[in-house]
C-alpha cells in the first residue's frame, strides 16, 4: 500500500486546478490565433480572386479593345481603298473626257475586227512577220507589272499612257493578258499637259509595277536609289507624265499577219518538240537494243537478273509511251506561264 498524506490535498487540488486553467488559456490563445490565422487566409484568397478577376476582366476587356480597333482599321483601310479608286476612276474619265474633246471621233476598224494573239516572245514574233511590215514602227507594250497601264477605250480608237511621246506613227500591239496580245492601230503619241499620274492613281497601281517603275526611273541616272525615288513618288514630290494616244489608222492586214506569224510560229515548235522526241525515243530504243544484245552475248550470271529483265523491259516500254508525242496538248506545253501579280488597274478596254 502507498501511504497518503491527507494534509496534501488542498495543494494538489490548487496545483492541478492551476495547471488545468494555464491550459486551458494556453488552448483558447491557440485557437484566437489559428482563427486569425485562418481569417487572414481568408482575406489573401479573397485578394488572390479579387486579382484574378481584375486581370481576366482586363485581358477581356484588352481584346474587346484590340478587336475594335482592328475593326475600325479594317474599315478605314477599306474606306481609303474605296477613296483612292474612286479617285483615280474619276481621274481616268477626265483624261478620257478631254481625249474626246481634243481628237475628233475615228471608225478605222469594226467591233468584229477585235482579235487576241497567243505568243511569248514578240521578238519572234517580228522575225517571222512578212517584209511589207518592214517599213512600220510596230511597238509591242508589255501589261503590268512590266509596264505602267495603258489605256484605250476600244480597238481602234483615242487614248492615253504613261509612255515617252512619239510623233510619228507606229503600229500598237500591247499586252492585254500575260501572252495575250492584242493589236490596237496606228497611233501617235504627244505630251498630255495637266495630266499627270495622280497620286490616288499611284496608290491604287499593285507593288510589282511600282517597284519595276522605280527601278526603271533610278538606273537611268548613275547611283540612282529606286527606295529614293519611290518616296518621292509617294509624297507626290514627283510624277509621272502621260501621254496622248490619237489613234490614225488601223491596218486589219498587220492584225492578220500577227495572227499568221504566231501560228507559224508554234507549228515550228511544235516540230521541234516532235523531233526531239523521236530523238528520245530512238535513244531509248537503240539503249534497250544494246542491253538485249549485252544480255543474248553474256547471258545472265544469276536467276535473280533474268528474272528482273522483262520488268526493265515492262519499265522501259512504259517510259517510252510516258515520252510519246500528243497532238492535243501540244499548244499547252509550247507556252509557259509567266508569274505576276494582277494589277489593281491594267489595260482596260470599255465597250
Amino acid at each position: 500500500m502507498i501511504p497518503v498524506d491527507a494534509s496534501l490535498g488542498p495543494e494538489l487540488v490548487e496545483f492541478w486546478s492551476k495547471k488545468y486553467r494555464e491550459t486551458r488559456k494556453e488552448l483558447d490563445n491557440l485557437k484566437t490565433v489559428m482563427m486569425r490565422k485562418l481569417s487572414e487566409r481568408d482575406e489573401i484568397l479573397e485578394i488572390v480572386r479579387s486579382i484574378k478577376k481584375t486581370v481576366d476582366d482586363e485581358a477581356t476587356l484588352r481584346h474587346k479593345l484590340e478587336e475594335a480597333e482592328r475593326s475600325f482599321l479594317s474599315r478605314r483601310t477599306q474606306l481609303s481603298i474605296t477613296q483612292t479608286s474612286s479617285l483615280a476612276k474619276e481621274a481616268i474619265e477626265h483624261r478620257n473626257s478631254v481625249i474626246s474633246q481634243r481628237f475628233p471621233p475615228v471608225n478605222f476598224v469594226e467591233h468584229s475586227a477585235k482579235t487576241t494573239v497567243i505568243f511569248t516572245d514578240y521578238m519572234a514574233i517580228i522575225k517571222d512577220l512578212p517584209s511589207a511590215f518592214s517599213r512600220d514602227r510596230l511597238q509591242f507594250m508589255i501589261c503590268p507589272p512590266s509596264s505602267l497601264p495603258l489605256y484605250v477605250p476600244v480597238f481602234g480608237q483615242h487614248g492615253f499612257w504613261f509612255y515617252a511621246p512619239s510623233y510619228e506613227p507606229f503600229q500598237l500591239i500591247a499586252e492585254i493578258h500575260p501572252n495575250e496580245w492584242s493589236y490596237l492601230g496606228q497611233y501617235v503619241s504627244a505630251p498630255f499637259p495637266n495630266a499627270e499620274m495622280k497620286l490616288s492613281e499611284w496608290m491604287s497601281l499593285d507593288e510589282e509595277t511600282k517597284t519595276n517603275h522605280c527601278s526603271r526611273v533610278a538606273s537611268l541616272n548613275p547611283g540612282g536609289d529606286p527606295t529614293v525615288v519611290r518616296q518621292r513618288y509617294e509624297t507626290g514630290e514627283w510624277k509621272i507624265p502621260c501621254c496622248s494616244l490619237q489613234c490614225v489608222g488601223y491596218n486589219k492586214w498587220l492584225g492578220e499577219a500577227l495572227q499568221k506569224a504566231a501560228s507559224n510560229l508554234r507549228s515550228r515548235q511544235i516540230t521541234q518538240q516532235q523531233r526531239q522526241r523521236q530523238q528520245q525515243q530512238q535513244q531509248q530504243q537503240q539503249q534497250q537494243q544494246q542491253r538485249q544484245a549485252l544480255a543474248l552475248t553474256f547471258g545472265p550470271s544469276t536467276g535473280t537478273r533474268a528474272e528482273q529483265s522483262p520488268e526493265a523491259s515492262g519499265a522501259s516500254q512504259a517510259g517510252t509511251k510516258r515520252t510519246g508525242f500528243s497532238s492535243d496538248n501540244d499548244e499547252d506545253d509550247i507556252i509557259p506561264k509567266k508569274s505576276r501579280l494582277s494589277p489593281q488597274i491594267i489595260l482596260k478596254f470599255e465597250s
